[in-house]
């Protein structure tokens, strides 16, 4: 037999044309076909290993961690019931310093009665927040500011309490944006997050009060804001308002750490009373979220703060009213 001829007739080329010298028809039925024994296949060896087939596991997707721009918002609040608050105020009033204290606070551990679940927006947070680190390696802490050219965007936290899981989104928008429909009312209508907002804090800068040169201007332009709002159909009815007053450090003078709240407290309730006039209803949050100028003071008011935004509203009547002599029984079943 020819070496690596499964053929014992030399005669044969079945090898290589695959057709057997005699016309047998298989192949196999030939007396002189005699296959390698490497050739055939014995079925299975009991001592070897078997080969396992895992299923192909589907691609998991991660979600980017930035801010949500309002197409991915909508998706959020189909899936999730969200609490909105959106942060109202002039650059450098203190929006994005709050948003990067609540981020450090949940680093930490559980914060104001509410344990951490999960974010969709962690990136956006850090970002927020790095410049504050002790690594940054700056004289002060610090964030930066939201630019104008970033338009809108969502942070979002969830949360469980002793009343099960919140989901919260918080607004972010530059103060540009609020200082330009301030002075021109015709872009009040840009400022499409507010319709949306279950809370909306009006952020008053305690810094500018401490200081006699900007205290009056700032005044009447923290008023104007409001107004500019209110009187063009901005804010919703069913939003509860705050005014959040921040950077309460600036207003306790060293060594003390009691903050002077006079000035502050007596330009607050001149707000309030134009709401009431006005039908509507304010509170008001003192808040210290990263002090700079006097750090005796520490973080204050942050926690109360937060517990507000998350606090259950009571849920409107929605049914509809009675028809009066109504002469269809469908209408009488209402009675």
């Amino acid at each position: 037999m020819a070496h690596g001829s499964p053929c014992r007739n030399v005669n044969c080329d079945v090898a290589k044309s695959g057709v057997c010298a005699l016309d047998n028809d298989p192949i196999d039925s030939c007396s002189e076909y005699l296959p390698d024994e490497v050739a055939l296949d014995h079925g299975d060896d009991e001592n070897e290993p078997l080969l396992v087939v895992r299923p192909v596991e589907p691609k998991r997707f991660l979600h980017r961690s930035d801010m949500f721009n309002r197409s991915e918002l909508w998706s959020m609040q189909k899936a999730e019931a969200t609490t909105t608050v959106s942060l109202i105020g002039d650059v450098k009033a203190g929006k994005t310093t709050l948003i990067a204290a609540l981020y450090s606070s949940f680093c930490k551990g559980p914060f104001a009665g509410y344990s951490f679940r999960s974010s969709r927006t962690l990136t956006a947070f850090a970002r927020r927040h790095h410049k504050a680190l002790e690594r940054s390696d700056l004289p002060l802490p610090a964030t930066d500011r939201t630019s104008r050219q970033d338009g809108v965007g969502f942070f979002h936290l969830n949360v469980v309490g002793q009343s099960g899981p919140r989901h919260l989104l918080v607004a972010d928008r530059s103060g540009e944006d609020f200082r330009a429909a301030r002075r021109d009312t015709k872009l009040v209508a840009e400022l499409w997050e507010l319709a949306m907002a279950d809370r909306i804090c009006f952020m008053l800068d305690a810094g500018k009060l401490s200081k006699p040169e900007t205290r009056a201007g700032y005044k009447r332009k923290f008023k104007q804001q409001i107004w500019a709002l209110l009187n063009n159909g901005a804010i919703p009815e069913k939003a509860a308002l705050e005014i959040v007053s921040t950077k309460l450090d600036k207003l306790a003078p060293r060594p003390s750490t009691e903050p002077i709240l006079d000035e502050l407290i007596a330009f607050e309730n001149t707000v309030i009373e134009e709401f009431k006039a006005a039908g509507r209803m304010v509170g008001v949050s003192h808040v210290c979220a990263m002090p700079r100028s006097n750090f005796g003071v520490g973080l204050i008011g942050l926690e109360k703060l937060f517990q507000g935004w998350l606090e259950p509203r009571a849920v409107k009547e929605i049914a509809p009213l009675p028809a009066v002599d109504p002469l269809r029984w469908v209408d009488k079943m209402l009675s």
